[in-house]
């Protein structure tokens, strides 16, 4: 399955990094997206992970608190 994806993500021309800084013990985790190419895609790779750390959060039965910048209402 996510050699779909990376497949996809080829074709589209896209690639980057993704920087992921956890402390378990706490239950911190952040991630920080680098070198997105295209440039223009960061906002959409952004949101994308943002979907499906969400997805995953309510699959665990964990209530869901986001806030995006620049965005006027919760997605609770």
């Amino acid at each position: 399955m996510i050699n779909n994806f990376q497949d996809q993500a080829r074709q589209m021309g896209a690639s980057g990094e993704i920087l992921i800084d956890a402390d378990p013990a706490k239950g911190f985790f952040r991630g920080k997206l680098r070198n997105i190419q295209p440039e223009q895609a960061t906002p959409q790779f952004t949101k994308g992970i943002v979907e499906a750390i969400c997805f995953l959060g309510r699959s665990l039965n964990l209530t869901v608190k986001e806030h995006m910048a620049g965005e006027e209402e919760s997605h609770e």
